[in-house]
């Protein structure tokens, strides 16, 4: 690519800058702590491997790097996530640009990214999705340089960073459905009887295929988490419902934008004929709403390319004279959108206040199953809420014990957050050694027999009472504002097991 102007980066850069300050310091401040994934993504890091129950390794083995390099404080989870964020922010300006886009174009795909809600989500704590947005990019990205260069070699790169992708999230392969599909339907089968397409595969199938050793070897044991999460955890709504929730957590703003993306793909025919990334974005929405799954994270990562692709859209439209009310009413509309919605997804609000406008909006959102999952806050800011708390009542219940007692004593958590806050914020309280028979937690259990002392989280008396000789109540958790099934939660002190607990623990498997 020939060298860029600074004119030509000047209006990405300056969106840029802005989407880092959003993404980042709302997450620092104020009372909202770490996220529940957060939590649990620490506890992996620690404890690297090349794979885990719910997800590959990629985005751990970067935590590490960043843990170790920033220290181990909320720091190192949120920076990350930002300059990611913003990298995309960076990169939908200038393949705006690269296809034809002006200032104008630019900037209303940079606008779109900035106040799309489901990337101020995304982007505002650490996450595999996180880094799974900047991959889809620059696999789309790497689509339009093999039309434009016409090199098929280009196809090779592609299947390294589609391999990043498999490495980081399964959930590549989604893109690799759509893309197939939309090679199939469109002139662009032709890459199809070439082989450096089906070399890049190849490299793809390298890349990953640690990870897919190790899970051969454990039993294929994310099989097992995909089933019993979309049996048992995900909320499933009617496909014109899955559309609708896709469109209110990009913000409805933003509409006008990648939908003229998706057209401006299918009308691509000469000299450059794209077509098949049309469909690729129509087979995506397709999937996920046959697929009736309401996460609106799921194809996410689409939406960067359509954005940039929109904003090239709109620069054409506003020239036309009809049409060049657009050159106001089109920012506008982002601006007003971004701003009602902003509340909703970057914690710069108290939970009362945000209580208080959710009502007023007549909105409450809900993206899992389950009864306690329905909390009057948005589960993504739930979900930062009560940590300290949980371990300051689990150290209250660990003072209660003799000194013999707090040295022998083990830690039993119901949830891989409960487990993981316990580990990471409790570690200089000396709440260690945890167990948990959560996802990956499970994997690096049992404790070892026999169990004379530990402080359990949850359960009731009388099942702790088959297990445990003495069963004490030492204190009730209590979260005001966190998710309603971490509320309320007994706090347990439990002496002398009745069994071996090694020989149970197979049966506590819970992998969702």
């Amino acid at each position: 690519m020939r060298r860029l102007q600074a004119g030509e980066w000047g209006v990405p850069g300056g969106f840029a800058i802005a989407a880092f300050l959003l993404y980042l310091l709302p997450g620092l401040v104020g009372e909202y702590g770490p996220f529940i994934d957060e939590l649990y993504y620490v506890a992996c890091a620690e404890r690297l491997a090349w794979g885990y129950v719910d997800q590959p390794p990629l985005s751990l083995a970067v935590l590490r790097v960043a843990r170790a390099v920033l220290g181990e404080g909320l720091v190192a989870l949120r920076l990350p996530a930002a300059l990611l964020g913003a990298c995309v922010v960076f990169g939908v300006g200038l393949l705006a640009r690269r296809l034809g886009a002006g200032r104008f174009g630019q900037a209303i795909a940079c606008g779109a990214m900035l106040t799309a809600s489901v990337f101020q989500i995304i982007f505002g704590y650490y996450s595999m999705n996180s880094i799974e947005m900047l991959l889809w990019f620059a696999c789309g990205w790497l689509l339009l340089e093999i039309e434009r260069r016409r090199d098929g070699r280009l196809w090779l790169l592609f299947g390294a960073v589609a391999g990043l992708g498999l490495l980081n999230k399964h959930t590549m392969v989604l893109f690799g459905l759509g893309l197939g599909i939309g090679l199939l339907a469109t002139p662009a089968r032709r890459h199809l009887s070439r082989g450096w397409i089906w070399f890049g595969a190849g490299i793809a199938l390298l890349v990953v295929a640690p990870n897919l050793l190790w899970q051969a070897a454990h039993g294929w044991p994310s099989l097992e988490f995909y089933r019993n999460a979309h049996g048992e955890k995900v909320l499933l709504a009617p496909p014109h419902q899955v559309l609708l929730l896709q469109v209110l957590f990009l913000n409805p703003g933003t509409l006008p934008v990648w939908a003229a993306g998706i057209v401006w793909f299918l009308r691509r025919r000469d000299p450059l004929d794209l077509r098949h990334l049309g469909v690729l974005a129509l087979v995506l929405l397709g999937v996920v709403a046959v697929g009736r799954e309401s996460r609106p994270d799921r194809i996410a990562g689409l939406f960067p390319l359509l954005f940039a692709a929109g904003g090239v859209a709109w620069e054409t439209l506003v020239r036309r004279p009809r049409w060049r009310v657009g050159r106001i009413a089109l920012p506008a509309c982002l601006m007003v959108t971004g701003v009602l919605f902003l509340p909703l997804t970057v914690p710069i609000a108290s939970p009362p206040a945000l209580v208080a406008y959710l009502e007023f909006l007549h909105f409450q959102p809900q993206i899992e199953r389950g009864a306690g999952k329905r909390t009057p806050l948005p589960q993504w800011f739930a979900d930062r809420l009560g940590w300290q708390q949980l371990v300051d009542d689990v150290a209250a219940a660990r003072d209660k014990l003799s000194p013999e007692e707090r040295r022998q004593a083990l830690y039993f958590a119901p949830s891989y957050g409960q487990a993981g806050a316990l580990e990471w914020l409790g570690r200089e309280r000396g709440l260690r050694p945890v167990y948990c028979t959560h996802n990956s937690w499970f994997l690096w259990g049992p404790p070892p027999d026999p169990v004379e002392v530990a402080i359990v989280l949850g359960e009731d008396a009388a099942y702790l009472g088959s297990l445990f000789e003495e069963v004490e109540l030492a204190g009730i958790h209590d979260c005001e504002w966190c998710m309603p099934w971490r509320d309320e939660m007994p706090v347990w002190i439990v002496r002398r097991a009745r069994v071996r607990l090694a020989d149970r623990w197979p049966e506590w498997k819970h992998f969702e």
